[in-house]
Formats: C-alpha cells, structure tokens, sequence
C-alpha cells in the first residue's frame, strides 16, 4: 500500500509539471517565431496578457519555453510555493534591460517620439496600432523652423540615450510606452523621420479633436464599469481625461497646451461639456481607490525625508501616511552576481488643501542608491509619479 501511495504522488507531481509546462504564458502581440535565444540563469524581461513588461531570471528551458521567476527566488520558495516559477512561450521573454531606468531616462523625450509614430507607421511600415494602441493617432507637423530645429537636437540626444543605456535595444513588442525597440528605431533614423514630419502640413483639427473625444468617452466607460477591489480604473489613457474632468485648472491648463482648436469657443465648450459629463460618473469610482496599507508598512526617517525634501508644495500638504513598502533594500545585480544599485519603494498619501477638487493623491517613489564598487551612494528619488485616490 505505501508504495502504491509513492507511486500515486509521483505520478500526480509529473502530472502537474506536464500541466504547467503545457499551459505556459505568452505575450499576445508577439509574433510566435521570436527567439532571444536565452540561457539559464540570464536576467530577463517577461510580458504576459497583463501587457507591462517585468524583470525574472530564467530558471529553466524547455522546447520553446523559458521557465521564468523573481530574481530573488529561494529554493525553498521555488519547492514549495505554487506559481513560484512560471513556463513562458519563448516568444515571451526577452533580453534584459533596466525597465526602470527605461522609463527614466525617457520620459522626457515621449512627446518627440510620439510625433513620429506616423512617419514611423509610413516609412518603416510599422502596424500604427500594434505600437499606439490607437487607430486613430492624431496628425503631427513641425510649424517652425525654431520647432526643427529643437526637434533635432531632441533627437540626437534620445540616439545618444539609446547608443550608451540600451545598446540591444529590447524588442517587447508592446506599445512605445513600453518597447525600447521602437525608440531605437526613431533614434538610429532621425534624420528620415525628421525630413518626413517636416513635409507634413498643418492637419484639420477635427482629427485630433476626435481624437480626444474618444479618450474622454473611453474614461467614461471605464468609470461606469469600475467596481472597486482589484479593479484597474486608471490607464495610459483614462487617467489624464479623468483628472481634467474632476480639476478645472489642470483642464484649463492643458486647453493652452493645445494648437488650432483651442482657440475655438465652441469646440471648447463641447469638451467642457464632455469633461463635466465623465467627471459626474468618474468622481464617486475615484473616491473608492484607497492606498494599500502595505506601502507604509516600514518606516525610515532618512527615506521619509527625502521624499518631502522632492516636493515643491510640501508645506501645503497634509500627510495622511508616508512609509515603505520594504523593511529592506532591494538588490539588482549583474549576471556575475556583482551588485548594480539597489532601492526601495516609497509612498506617500496627502491632500492639498489649494486643488479644486476634494480627492487626494498617493505619491510613489523609488528610491535608489548606485553601487561604487566598495560601498552605496547617498539615496536619491530615481522615479516619482502620482495617482488621484480617495481620501482616507
């Protein structure tokens, strides 16, 4: 009896990695051929249906797949806890590169890359959609010779970004937001793509006027579907519309940053009425997102200054909570095991008193120290963005 009991466990436990292995994940927008060809033990970049790119190592490989999980990973954890370790279809994880940083080092470059998604689309014969999102990207044109000129200065400075910080050039296969792929390409054909923008006129500004519309009805219906819980409200495309639907000054503001139709009271009054009319639905769901009370689970009197010290309007903040979600460091290391920086996330979740609207914010950090070779540097904010919450 007890051998047929060894038999019936062993049995169950190949059934079960047979079942993992057959049913791995996979990154929908990548084509099915793509390779990176991988090693065990590389670091790595895997993408799945929730289509954000995350940092694994790679465990294991099998026929096409890539037994992918945390950096950190313990033998204990990989043994016993379930979904530790995950099979991935080879088309869906990629060589390595710094997300974050990514994100960091371009962010101040996502306007110049987004006015050549169309040259980019008609030169190259890139799927516009397949990198946007959107069939329906508005037009962009260059109206001076001073906008030229800044434009190319922008450029050379993204190619020299892109040569030094991400020389492979990661292909993720999701949109630009989160493929540094598409940016080397902008980067490495500036002068093509600047030429190109250069010939387009001045569009008719109905197209981006339509444009936005749909952004705003597309919150719209995200709001009326929000229930609360785990439930994603915001995205790259429904938290802008819905914060100049609840504040009037940041919808002011960004109706002086437009061209063309801002100067057209009529077009003006219909996103007015079309911000009014998502901010009575979107108000209420924004309200029900609280912050999880494991972003201040640890506190740290040096990290909680420093992220004051980052604020410009800290005086005029009421601060809820602040706190880490570690109680430790983070470490990133190379693939000799050598340390690269490592870093902490923080949090904070204050109201200000001067906006026009009665919901907080939660504000989240990373903070990060560089490795020297014999020791860490001082912390320093690596990244910073908030989100409109309720209040506690």
């Amino acid at each position: 009896m007890k051998r047929i009991i060894q038999i019936l466990i062993m049995n169950f436990a190949v059934l079960a990695q047979a079942q993992t292995i057959n049913s791995p994940l996979y990154n929908p927008l990548a084509p099915a051929d793509v390779d990176d060809n991988l090693n065990v033990n590389d670091m790595a970049i895997a993408v799945d249906k929730g289509k954000m790119p995350f940092v694994v190592k790679v465990y294991d490989k099998s026929n096409g797949k890539y037994l992918v999980g945390p950096l950190d990973a313990t033998q204990y954890e990989i043994k016993n806890k379930t979904g530790a370790l995950q099979w991935y279809f080879s088309n869906s994880v990629y060589k390595y590169y710094d997300v974050d940083l990514f994100k960091s080092k371009t962010d101040r470059y996502m306007s110049v890359v987004e006015a050549y998604m169309l040259c980019l689309s008609q030169k190259y014969n890139f799927d516009i959609e397949a990198f946007t999102g959107s069939t329906n990207w508005p037009t962009y044109y260059i109206k001076d010779q001073k906008e030229h000129d800044d434009q190319s200065k922008k450029l050379d400075e993204l190619f020299k970004i892109m040569e030094s910080e991400f020389p492979s050039a990661t292909n993720t296969y999701l949109n630009y937001k989160n493929n540094p792929f598409i940016w080397e390409v902008i980067a490495r054909n500036r002068v093509d793509l600047l030429e190109c923008l250069s010939k387009v006129d001045n569009p008719n500004v109905t197209q981006m006027v339509d444009f936005y519309l749909k952004e705003i009805a597309s919150a719209k219906t995200a709001a009326q579907n929000f229930k609360g819980g785990s439930d994603d409200l915001y995205n790259a495309t429904t938290y802008s519309p819905m914060f100049r639907a609840v504040s009037k000054k940041a919808r002011e503001e960004w109706f002086l940053t437009q061209n063309g139709w801002n100067k057209n009271p009529e077009t003006v009054a219909k996103f007015n009425r079309a911000f009014d009319e998502l901010k009575l639905i979107c108000e209420p769901k924004m309200s029900l997102l609280k912050m999880d009370a494991f972003l201040f689970s640890n506190h740290d009197v040096a990290s909680e200054t420093l992220m004051k010290a980052y604020l410009k309007n800290i005086a005029a903040l009421k601060v809820h909570k602040i706190g880490l979600s570690e109680s430790d460091w983070i470490y990133t290391k190379n693939n000799s095991g050598i340390p690269l920086y490592r870093y902490k996330h923080g949090a904070m979740w204050v109201r200000n008193s001067s906006d026009d609207y009665s919901l907080c914010k939660g504000l989240f950090f990373v903070i990060q120290q560089e490795y020297t070779g014999t020791g860490y540097t001082k912390s320093v904010i690596h990244e910073y963005s908030e989100e409109l919450r309720g209040c506690p």
